[in-house]
């Protein structure tokens, strides 16, 4: 207790970063890129560095986010142009959404596919321990969910997600540090396909994935939790 107490005694705030979000993902992020860049480079950073590296990281991903604003969506925004209501007849729509929790990092993903008709062909979900972002997380639903299409056979695609950011990301052929790797694995995923397009979706279109991400993460933070009470105990 007392050598917690001592070392306790020497650690320092970090000054006002101007983030919204915890900057530890981040922190982590640079420790494993650090680490990569000492054993194939032979560069090595301090401390400091590495901390303004993270903090760099984290406002580039904060500042690419969009600006949301107020307004409540109704169930007629899922027939306007913008979304489905113009579907060709071949292709199967892929909905993939995500729940993040940002105190444990923890998240639930899901995908739903149908045909053209609203038919139901597929659905999934997946879990994970630590995702560094909601962000990260959507796109890891998306690649999930055009993994699943491609072993169902499927080749003409329309991806929606009601995250605008990642739907921007993909559009856009833009990027952020930490979905670098993940925009181009969805880029390779995408060329298994003959057609394939990606849409943005109000929330209340996609309730289905919502309801399955959230139903996920719940399912597994209560797994979780009991199996860390089973040791303590």
């Amino acid at each position: 207790m007392e050598d917690l107490l001592k070392l306790g005694s020497r650690m320092i705030n970090l000054p006002p970063s101007g983030l919204t979000g915890p900057l530890y993902p981040w922190i982590f992020w640079v420790l494993w890129t650090s680490r990569n860049q000492l054993m194939f480079e032979d560069k090595s950073f301090s401390e400091t560095e590495m901390v303004l590296k993270a903090i760099k990281a984290a406002k580039e991903w904060q500042e690419s986010l969009p600006q949301r604003k107020k307004r409540s969506a109704s169930s007629k925004d899922c027939h306007t142009s913008n979304s489905l209501s113009q579907v060709p007849t071949n292709a199967h729509i892929v909905f993939s959404d995500a729940a993040w929790n940002s105190s444990t990092g923890a998240g639930g993903l899901s995908w739903i596919c149908t045909d053209a008709e609203g038919a139901h062909r597929f659905q999934g979900t997946d879990t994970r321990r630590y995702i560094a972002s909601a962000l990260v997380a959507e796109a890891l639903a998306l690649k999930a969910g055009l993994s699943q299409a491609i072993s169902s056979g499927i080749k003409d695609v329309i991806c929606v997600s009601d995250s605008k950011c990642l739907i921007d990301l993909i559009t856009g052929n833009k990027t952020v540090v930490a979905l670098r790797g993940m925009l181009h694995d969805i880029s390779v995923l995408s060329q298994s396909f003959s057609s394939i397009s990606f849409r943005f979706i109000p929330r209340t279109c996609n309730e289905p994935a919502d309801r399955l991400a959230k139903n996920s993460l719940f399912q597994f933070s209560k797994h979780f939790s009991e199996m860390t009470n089973s040791v303590i105990a």
